[in-house]
């Protein structure tokens, strides 16, 4: 071989590292929940944990708008989801319509919602690949499970009932998407009949095309009453009133539980167990926890609840894993018996045992933040957590052991409306930390350090909405 031949492929290889170098392996993707046009922004993770807005493409439905808050629209976590391969992310679109005479609420929304699916490329950015209805109203969390064995092929369609072709290898992801409107949609709306009205988890499954096949699989959440005491959390006009003068949620006009719900009262969050067997989701109305078996088909069973006994509105939010399988649970309300109640933010953390009981290891362990709604563990060793007070404009930092849960820093860090929380890592050696900052619409980044846990700030990511929907993060 000639030297210039060996000279060009050297130059080709050499070109092609620094081109892997420039994109490493990481992105981060934030959601925009704007009414009407929901968008996801990608940005470009470099190596040292520091963003670059790569692209922003729609999600061909609409979200939520300005819904429950400025700073906490879908009141969930988990509205935007990656598989475990990066091979595909996943959103969530309530179809929300225009805004009660300009007010900021959306009682008779009528939309039932949807679920958009995206390639995702090797520099991170995003190809199109689907979108389905969610099988009810106000989706606003998803779980994504990959299993490693094959299923049929029963077909299905997008969300305007254009046929796919479903020809194609199973991908072994299953998603399952929390759907938080109902208990019935207002009398003018006219919608699916049966569980489309009500809360709940509906199932699908991934073919190799992305397409978004339904599991025929649906399962109702009970949010409590729609008037008077929903296991300690009023869903009364007053009450509503009360709860907005700590979020800025929407009052007098808001009809309790129908689509959307209102704040206290909806389910926050769907989510798998590690292994996939099991299918947890927290509900703020009725102050439970659902486990629900899942077979090798993906399909959920009959769940275990699991109710916290008053006097105490702990309110289940957001909850992650341990790498022992410990269930940690943010508590918007902790330990207090009445709401509003401001500083009052904790977590707890639970064993799953046999047939899906929680049995408690830290009950109630406070930040001193006020709506403690959203938890990530550092991705490397797992020895911390970080919980985003949306209220209280700060980031909490949880030293994680097998014995439970330590308050490090109530106030590791600050941002304006915090709620969703991502984090990443760069080989064994550097972690990230990413932040929703609602109130100034970016995406804010921290290095985390590995001994202590402290958050050192990096370059961020702009061009959300300011204080007014967004909400959704994942990262890889």
């Amino acid at each position: 071989m000639s030297r210039n031949v060996i000279g060009f492929f050297l130059c080709m290889l050499f070109c092609l590292l620094s081109a892997g170098a420039a994109w490493a392996d990481g992105a981060v993707y934030a959601m925009t929940n704007a009414l009407e046009n929901n968008e996801i922004l990608v940005f470009h993770r470099a190596p040292s944990g520091g963003l670059d807005h790569a692209q922003t493409i729609g999600t061909g439905g609409g979200g939520s708008g300005l819904q429950l808050a400025g700073v906490d629209s879908l009141g969930s976590s988990g509205s935007l989801q990656l598989d475990e391969d990066h091979r595909f992310l996943f959103a969530v679109n309530t179809e929300s319509a225009a805004e009660n005479n300009g007010a900021g609420a959306y009682n008779t929304d009528c939309q039932q919602g949807t679920i958009t699916s995206f390639h995702i490329a090797a520099d991170g950015t995003l190809t199109f690949a689907d979108r389905v209805f969610s099988g009810g109203l106000f989706p606003n969390s998803l779980a994504v499970s990959t299993r490693r064995h094959g299923h049929g092929d029963d077909g299905g369609h997008d969300a305007d009932d254009h046929d796919h072709d479903h020809d194609h290898d199973d991908t072994g992801v299953v998603v399952y998407v929390l759907n938080a409107g109902g208990p019935e949609a207002p009398p003018v709306c006219h919608v699916t009949p049966g569980t489309a009205n009500t809360p709940n988890i509906t199932g699908f499954r991934v073919d190799a095309a992305g397409h978004l096949i339904p599991l025929d699989e649906t399962q109702p959440i009970d949010p409590g009453p729609a008037t008077g005491p929903a296991g300690g959390v009023s869903c009364t006009a007053a009450a509503a009133h009360g709860f907005s003068g700590l979020t800025g949620a929407p009052a007098a006009d808001f009809q309790c539980g129908l689509n959307p719900p209102s704040f206290p009262r909806s389910p926050a969050s769907v989510q798998f167990a590690p292994g996939g067997a099991l299918l947890v989701v927290t509900v703020k109305g009725t102050n439970a926890i659902y486990v629900f078996p899942v077979d090798r088909d993906g399909k959920a069973g009959t769940p275990t609840v699991t109710q916290f006994p008053g006097p105490a509105l702990p309110t289940p939010f957001g909850f992650t894993f341990d790498r022992q399988g410990h269930l940690l649970v943010t508590e918007l309300f902790g330990s207090a018996t009445s709401i509003p109640a401001g500083a009052a933010g904790a977590v707890s953390s639970f064993a799953i045992v046999s047939n899906g009981h929680l049995q408690p290891i830290s009950s109630h362990v406070a930040d001193g933040g006020t709506a403690a709604c959203w938890i990530a563990l550092e991705p490397l060793t797992g020895q911390f957590a970080y919980v985003s007070n949306n209220l209280s404009a700060s980031i909490s930092l949880y030293k994680v052991t097998t014995s439970g849960l330590t308050l490090v820093n109530g106030v590791a860090a600050t941002a304006a409306g915090p709620n969703d929380l991502a984090t990443a890592h760069e080989g064994p050696g550097a972690s990230f930390l990413y932040v929703v900052a609602a109130g100034t619409g970016t995406v804010q980044a921290y290095v985390i350090n590995q001994l202590t846990g402290a958050l050192a700030p990096t370059v961020g990511g702009s061009g959300l909405p300011v204080g007014r929907s967004a909400q959704g993060l994942a990262a890889y």
